[in-house]
């Protein structure tokens, strides 16, 4: 798996993260700036990019080349997927179940008071909820939200 550059909600500032020694570098270095590994590729002095099982670089020929990061296990890889789809699963079955919620508390209140207190604490996890969402996925649903709202709007007559 090549290091691709990661976003943070709260930063978008692209990051690399190195898996050796665990830390993310700012911006879309060639180089970790805690352990000095390349990410993914073999460097030489002149900074040319080659495979990591070359020992020579190919437009060179300089035979001094970096250590690049170690790879990542392809079990680590798919547990990470696993662990991926079964967060954003659990976080889509709680926003089902809280619509299904408030759904009943509008057609049935029985107490007025416990629908505003149901109301406010889901406004409070759909805020939660998006915050933790990775910013490459709130721009994905931004367009997509854009998108069907401009297909909807031509199919109204005028």
């Amino acid at each position: 798996m090549v290091s691709s550059p990661r976003r943070s909600p709260a930063n978008p500032t692209p990051l690399k993260f190195c898996f050796h020694c665990g830390r993310d570098t700012i911006g879309a270095p060639l180089f970790c700036n805690f352990c000095g590994r390349s990410y993914d590729v073999k460097l030489c002095p002149k900074l040319h990019a080659n495979p990591r099982g070359t020992r020579v670089c190919s437009k060179c020929g300089s035979a001094e080349l970096s250590t690049p990061q170690p790879r990542i296990p392809a079990w680590a890889i798919f547990l990470q997927f696993v662990f991926t789809v079964i967060g954003r699963l659990i976080l889509l079955l709680g926003l089902i179940g809280w619509i299904v919620l408030l759904i009943e508390k509008f057609l049935f209140p029985r107490h007025p008071l416990l629908c505003f207190i149901a109301i406010v604490v889901d406004v409070a996890v759909h805020w939660w909820v998006w915050a933790e969402i990775p910013f490459y996925s709130r721009q994905q649903i931004h367009r997509w939200v854009q998108r069907s709202s401009n297909t909807g709007s031509e199919n109204l007559p005028r």
